[in-house]
């Protein structure tokens, strides 16, 4: 608790990106979106202040699972019960603001007073838009000379899909808001009948859609911030991986330094490139985010590969919200010890037994090793409990970090 008696309260909502893309109140994400907010819950016990308490939905299971973390890794978190939330005075820290999670709030009789304000989360939604990322190219290319930035169109028809796939066959089309990959699909053949069916159905509901050339990838990585006071300020890098969805898959665990020498080194060793773009950028968050949004962000980048010239995109996309890459990063900072590298990942299993089998079976292959100060050295950690019926599991490999290189 704060010095004037405020709580942190940390809510865990993946389904956040989904909740944007619906728009107002009363959304219902889909069955695997709600067993990933369950299982995942504790997840902030990772990144909380100390003390936090966390929105949980198994006081008790939860509760058991956060003293012996407190035990093994010095974690200090409470979790409270949805219930519970109107006798607390609090700043509540969700993984993303949207209006059906203010309203799930309100409904638990939580003070208005207590969270933003309906227009102040419109705002917000309308900054989350994709076509903020043309925005912040431009305005990095006024800045740095890029030599060529292939910069996404927002579009309003089925044909002029096809046009722009014209230019650029296989491009990539996108959901103005949407999450978990499923805003993504690749136009392999434009005259595809489910294609035409998708992309109307995008702008019929979102009034627009993006369109992406295809770039041979070779590294997704993010530069992530943080937006307090109006200010944005730079808090390190994040090297991760998409599964074939496009969703989240792993990072790396390091210290953001060692992230940037990684980076570095599939740009010819360009750090020069690497920190102005991370010094326009936070100019450019301060200019049209930080005043309309407290908390963290990521910007997602790649290093791709333009005819044997490796190249920067600086902004693939901008998520205002919590990210696994900086949940990655505060474990880094907290946990691990100098010199190791770890691999984050998120998995899912179809059945709870599956799931236990996979567990036991890294506890009983890569031991937990913690040195003398409790920093984690080598093995594998849980960072979420297991329940009888989880389907999804956090946890890192420590010593493992190569892997996703």
């Amino acid at each position: 608790m704060t010095a004037d008696n405020r709580h942190y309260t940390y809510i865990f909502n993946p389904e956040h990106d989904l909740a944007l893309a619906y728009g107002t109140e009363g959304y219902t994400a889909p069955p695997r979106a709600r067993w990933l907010r369950r299982d995942l819950q504790m997840l902030p016990a990772w990144y909380g202040n100390s003390g936090a308490e966390i929105l949980s939905q198994n006081q008790a299971e939860d509760h058991e699972w956060l003293s012996r973390m407190g035990e093994l890794m010095g974690i200090s978190a409470t979790p409270v019960a949805l219930n519970k939330l109107q006798c607390r005075n609090s700043q509540y820290i969700p993984w993303g603001w949207n209006l059906d999670l203010r309203q799930r709030l309100l409904n638990a009789c939580v003070p208005a007073s207590d969270l933003p304000s309906r227009q102040q989360i419109v705002e917000l939604q309308e900054l989350s838009h994709r076509r903020i990322s043309i925005e912040i190219l431009k305005l990095l290319n006024e800045t740095i000379d890029m030599a060529y930035l292939p910069l996404p169109i927002e579009v309003h028809s089925v044909d002029e899909i096809r046009s722009f796939n014209t230019l650029h066959p296989g491009c990539y089309i996108k959901a103005p808001w949407s999450g978990s990959g499923k805003g993504v699909y690749r136009v392999l053949d434009a005259d595809c009948r489910s294609f035409a069916t998708w992309a109307q159905g995008i702008i019929n509901r979102q009034g627009s859609i993006m369109c992406e050339q295809p770039l041979d990838k070779v590294l997704d990585f993010a530069m992530e911030f943080e937006c307090n006071d109006g200010k944005a300020r730079f808090a390190g890098y994040s090297i991760f991986s998409n599964d074939s969805h496009c969703s989240y898959d792993s990072g790396l665990v390091m210290p953001s330094p060692m992230l940037q020498q990684l980076i570095a080194k599939q740009l010819h060793g360009n750090t020069l490139l690497l920190a102005q773009v991370q010094e326009a950028l936070a100019k450019i968050i301060t200019q049209l985010i930080a005043p309309h949004y407290t908390g963290y962000l990521g910007i997602d980048m790649m290093v791709y590969n333009d005819n044997g010239t490796m190249r920067l995109n600086p902004c693939v996309e901008a998520n205002l919200r919590m990210t696994m890459g900086i949940v990655a990063s505060f474990i880094a900072e907290r946990h691990i010890a100098t010199g190791t590298g770890a691999t984050f990942r998120v998995t899912y299993h179809k059945s709870p037994d599956d799931l236990k089998a996979f567990a036991n079976n890294e506890s009983r292959n890569n031991p937990l090793q913690l040195t003398d100060d409790g920093l984690i050295a080598s093995g594998f950690l849980p960072l979420t409990p297991i329940y009888h019926d989880s389907h999804f599991l956090a946890h890192i490999i420590a010593g493992k970090a190569h892997r996703l290189l």
